[in-house]
């Protein structure tokens, strides 16, 4: 009992100096006599409007997209839903940036198609289209899963009572739906709001409020008026998680028998053609990387070339895909450590402490990840950790650690809560039972949080944007000093590359759990 309350007590101190120190240091360096000044400020205003602006519609567009999105894989006769599923991910694996970059190269001043027709979608049209590129994966796989938890029998029980579809779309599809649906919308409201890569990129003149805050931090070295503008950022997040954590849920808890697909070719093909659409604008997009990679000069010579390839290699790309690669793979590892037995505590151990673990360990939900790193700027500025590798690799690990410590949290709430109780009477130690039946039981979950880490670490800007130095920088801040420089070729390579190391990450994970899953249908044929 002793061992299982120090473990409680050590993962509350671990989280308290990871997450509520920095966030209480930065708001200790606020000067709040000049808040009124800086709210009424033009640039603020300015800000702030364009912000909630392009965020509102790009949320709305990218919902409605994810949706038609979900409700197709799920609702019709498409074929090959697994290769689509995956394909239309492909965004989360390159940075916000890097949608801005692609979107540049397609239809920016001196773009591939805005070219050709005297156009440019620089300001605030480009932000709404690269937010909506950026987030709508993120949306797509929200609804994707709550299509799982809806209790399809309803269905059938909505056809005897005589429903038409519109009536059985109210009452059962959008009443199981229903908190999803509202989660993605304040999920996604707040990574766009939040957002700076793709503002950066494409905003032009249009300033928005995560850019204004990077500009006064960046530029000006003013921390106070950073964190003041920071608070603001925190403003959806916290809402979302309030609601999200506070909202009852209508969900089905176990996937119900599967939906019977009805018959209707019109359907299938409008909504096939949208899939197929919004994928081939996805292609187009990582295309032109390839295409601005291979040329020598898109305005001057369209030539095949190698220069912008010799050119990275020559600046030491190598040692950046080291530091990438080092940061990802420690946070992955250790990351998935710390969640994993974070939430073997929660959900395994009850007692005293547990509900407030969990809730510190879901409390990074609702902090963005250029809040947090301008908190671990301040908190953490004269430590030892300052200046390197580890700092990088803590504010990671807490950036991204509420999602892993919930696949976990829902994947061990789900094994045999017998098992400690039977271990216990056995005399079976604890760190064997955990080892021996817990992990393999939900080894798939591990893998997906080793894959969730690394990825996120990988192309990350916001969180570590005011943490590195020469020595340290990772790969995904390359595409920042490229494309400022107008680097195109550059930047499209390191956006490449990115997507190539995810790319394998990926691939491994879907290998290995390919082929344990073929291994226990054979196991049960025999």
């Amino acid at each position: 009992m002793k061992r299982k309350s120090g473990t409680k007590i050590f993962i509350l101190l671990f989280l308290a100096i990871t997450v509520i120190y920095p966030l209480a240091e930065m708001l200790f360096l606020v000067e709040w006599n000049n808040f009124g000044s800086l709210v009424t400020s033009k640039n603020f205003l300015e800000s702030l409007t364009n912000s909630i602006f392009v965020t509102a519609i790009a949320t709305v567009i990218s919902i409605i997209i994810a949706y038609l999105l979900a409700f197709t894989l799920n609702r019709t006769n498409i074929k090959y839903r697994a290769i689509l599923k995956v394909l239309l991910t492909l965004p989360m694996l390159i940075p916000s940036i890097s949608h801005g970059l692609g979107l540049i190269n397609l239809f920016g001043v001196n773009g591939i198609i805005s070219k050709q027709f005297g156009f440019n979608i620089i300001g605030s049209t480009g932000i709404i289209l690269g937010s909506i590129l950026y987030s709508f994966p993120v949306a797509f796989l929200m609804l994707d899963d709550g299509f799982n938890y809806i209790d399809n029998s309803m269905y059938d029980t909505a056809k005897v009572l005589g429903l038409n579809k519109w009536q059985t779309f109210k009452k059962v599809t959008m009443c199981y739906l229903k908190k999803p649906l509202l989660s993605t919308v304040f999920a996604v409201f707040t990574l766009i709001f939040t957002d700076y890569g793709v503002p950066l990129a494409v905003g032009g003149k249009f300033l928005t409020l995560p850019v204004f805050l990077y500009k006064e931090v960046i530029g000006l070295l003013d921390f106070s008026k950073g964190t003041m503008i920071g608070l603001f950022l925190l403003i959806p997040a916290f809402v979302s998680f309030l609601f999200d954590n506070f909202t009852k849920d209508y969900t089905s808890s176990t996937v119900s028998k599967e939906y019977k697909v009805t018959q209707n070719k019109k359907r299938d093909i409008i909504l096939t053609a949208f899939v197929y659409l919004v994928l081939g604008f996805i292609m187009v997009l990582l295309g032109s990387f390839v295409y601005y990679a291979f040329i020598n000069n898109y305005t001057l010579d369209k030539s095949f070339s190698l220069t912008h390839f010799n050119y990275v290699f020559a600046n030491g790309i190598g040692n950046y895909i080291f530091n990438s690669l080092l940061i990802s793979i420690l946070v992955a590892i250790i990351g998935t450590i710390i969640s994993y037995s974070t939430a073997y505590v929660t959900a395994r151990i009850k007692g005293k402490g547990s509900k407030i673990v969990h809730i510190f360990a879901i409390l990074s939900l609702a902090i963005p990840g250029i809040v947090l790193g301008l908190s671990y700027t301040i908190g953490f500025k004269n430590s030892f950790i300052y200046n390197t590798f580890a700092i990088l690799v803590l504010v990671n690990i807490i950036h991204f650690f509420a999602s892993p410590y919930l696949m976990a949290y829902n994947a061990l709430q789900k094994v045999n809560i017998n098992f400690e109780a039977v271990a216990k009477t056995c005399n079976i130690s604890l760190f064997k039972l955990v080892k021996d039946i817990i992990i393999p039981c939900t080894k798939k979950t591990i893998r997906e949080m080793l894959s969730y880490f690394f990825v996120n670490s990988m192309i990350t800007i916001s969180a570590v944007t005011f943490l590195f130095n020469v020595d340290t920088m990772p790969l995904a801040l390359l595409i920042n000093n490229y494309e400022g420089t107008m680097m195109l070729g550059e930047a499209a390579i390191v956006s490449l590359v990115i997507l190539f190391f995810n790319l394998i990450m990926k691939g491994i994970v879907y290998f290995i759990n390919r082929v344990e899953h073929r291994r226990g249908e054979l196991n049960e044929f025999n």
